[in-house]
């Protein structure tokens, strides 16, 4: 039997536990053997489980020194990934494969096995590359490699394989393997065969996984192996990608190139109250991961929330944010989008975060139609500043600028004048017209008349507890209740990932920055002086639209 059809089997009799994700991959898979477009091959597969169980060895303790004996899950992931073809060429259907599984299963080990079993049986002339985020993570990877291919007398033959400080190289077949990071000065010029990307979980963007992909271009059988914990980037690159791929799952997207493999929990509940749950995410609990270890983190996790969110997100692939932060992932997280044109002909609330230069200047409107709270946002950022800020803060300024997320103002300071010609562009365009707009006096004085002479009606709305307590709390429990829906913005999204809950001894809040001065929040801020406005004219404002 394949052992596929055996991991598959092993499940089904629920000796194997695994989540409702990977689970509908493998039934699609299953499916897919006996689909006529595909043709599924085991030899591809066992050629690499035979090679690394041969030759490869672990090097870590408490299992250094000892061969590599792939676990059922790791040998039905490479069958898969390697065995599926397409009837019509005969080449290998799945160009891209995404491993998503919880720390301390064996990953990097793993990795370094994939990754020398290409080495030594491609044909030859190919660059295998192991990347990742910075280059002291592709270093680890490398290293990794390197100690596996030591450890094996016919691996570390002079004959047949050598190492630099650039990369391995062997002189019989001319393959090479490289580090790639997204600190790389060069991304280009590579010959890449197969790529294998680990802990994506800290890409804030696509470049290293583009430069792999281009470099591909000319191949055949092309591979990439995306391999990673979950983690706490918001609208990084796994975040774009998990959603891409969970599209899928969905049946609302269709990708046959793209095998996703996402050992994954189905609730959070689950993880605390069902132990027997925790294998979905740790496939090799037990064998590699101790239960002990779990069940000694889950303690301190229930009296440290530090703790807790590291667990959650690194040890069950939990998306997390930062232990500080007012809100989790699941709570702010709503991907519902809208079409303006269902808002026109509304009235709304309008809220603004202006800044001069640093910060982002934000514009937004709130819409209540059909229960829902509707946010319209709008980023305001000067062009002069815009690659520093890409370069210094590692976010995205430049994409989301692409997109039309952001405005750029000439210069080196924004524009407010850009600020006002998009509240008129929303009154004249869509018809949604801010009854109010809320605004923090500071730094605002010449603006607001601008605002005023063009017919609205502006609030002043002050930084404090007195002013923004209530309103952020009342945010809180829509956010949580799936009220708010902001069009999946990514840099909405971000700045309130961003935000933590700064609480006086009265129990009062508001927000502040987390951790970090490079941490934005503009768009937090702006949506609370919406609320706060709201509150001030709540009775107002329902009239109107009711």
């Amino acid at each position: 039997m394949s052992y596929l059809l055996e991991y598959i089997h092993e499940i089904e009799k629920g000796k194997i536990r695994v989540g409702r994700e990977l689970a509908s991959v493998l039934y699609s898979l299953k499916e897919d053997m006996k689909n006529p477009d595909y043709i599924y091959d085991e030899g591809p597969g066992r050629l690499r489980i035979n090679f690394i169980e041969k030759f490869c060895k672990h090097t870590k303790s408490p299992f250094n020194g000892q061969p590599f004996i792939l676990e059922l899950w790791e040998k039905a992931f490479l069958e898969a990934s390697y065995g599926f073809k397409m009837a019509a060429t005969g080449l290998r259907r799945f160009n891209e494969v995404l491993l998503v599984v919880a720390r301390k299963n064996g990953k990097t080990t793993f990795i370094a096995g994939i990754d020398l079993a290409e080495f030594f049986l491609s044909s030859g002339g190919v660059d295998i590359v192991c990347a990742s985020n910075t280059n002291d993570q592709a270093s680890i990877l490398f290293e990794e490699i390197n100690n596996m291919r030591e450890q094996s007398r016919p691996l570390r033959n002079e004959k047949r394989s050598k190492k630099n400080i650039f990369y391995i190289y062997s002189p019989k077949n001319k393959n090479k393997i490289k580090k790639l990071s997204a600190q790389s000065r060069n991304k280009d010029g590579y010959n890449i065969e197969v790529g294998c990307i680990d802990e994506v979980h800290e890409m804030t963007d696509s470049k290293v996984y583009d430069a792999i992909k281009q470099s591909q271009s000319t191949k055949n059988e092309p591979l990439i192996f995306i391999i990673t914990t979950e983690g706490t980037t918001v609208d990084g690159f796994l975040d774009n990608k998990l959603d891409y791929c969970r599209k899928m799952i969905k049946g609302e997207i269709k990708d046959i190139r793209i095998l996703p493999w996402l050992y994954t929990q189905d609730s959070v509940d689950e993880v605390f109250e069902d132990p027997s749950s925790w294998q979905k995410s740790n496939p090799s609990l037990g064998k590699i991961k101790l239960v002990s270890y779990l069940e000694d983190i889950m303690n301190k996790a229930k009296n440290d929330l530090s703790t807790r969110v590291t667990m959650l997100c690194k040890d069950f692939n939990v998306k997390q944010l930062d232990s500080g932060s007012w809100l989790n992932f699941a709570d702010l997280n709503n991907e519902t989008t809208y079409d303006l044109n269902y808002l026109r002909d509304s009235y709304a609330i309008g809220g603004v975060d202006l800044s001069s230069t640093t910060d982002l200047t934000v514009a937004l409107l709130l819409v209540i139609k059909d229960e829902k709270k509707y946010v319209v946002p709008h980023f305001f950022m000067p062009s002069d500043v815009l690659a520093q800020r890409v370069a210094e803060d590692s976010v995205p300024y430049d994409i989301w600028h692409r997109r039309g997320l952001i405005t750029l103002t000439d210069g080196n300071q924004n524009d407010f004048t850009l600020v006002t010609k998009w509240f008129l562009k929303m009154v004249q365009t869509y018809q949604i017209r801010p009854l109010w707009i809320g605004f923090d006096p500071w730094n605002s004085q010449y603006w607001i008349k601008e605002m005023e002479d063009a017919g609205f009606t502006m609030e002043k709305v002050r930084q404090g507890v007195y002013s923004l307590s209530e309103p952020m709390k009342q945010l809180e429990a829509d956010l949580k209740n799936k009220l708010v829906v902001y069009n999946n913005n990514p840099i909405l999204k971000w700045c309130l990932s961003n935000t933590q809950a700064k609480v006086d001894i009265n129990g009062n809040i508001q927000p502040s920055k987390l951790n970090s001065k490079l941490r934005r929040i503009d768009g937090t801020v702006a949506l609370i002086i919406a609320y706060a406005v709201l509150n001030r004219y709540k009775t107002d404002y329902e009239n109107m639209i009711s």
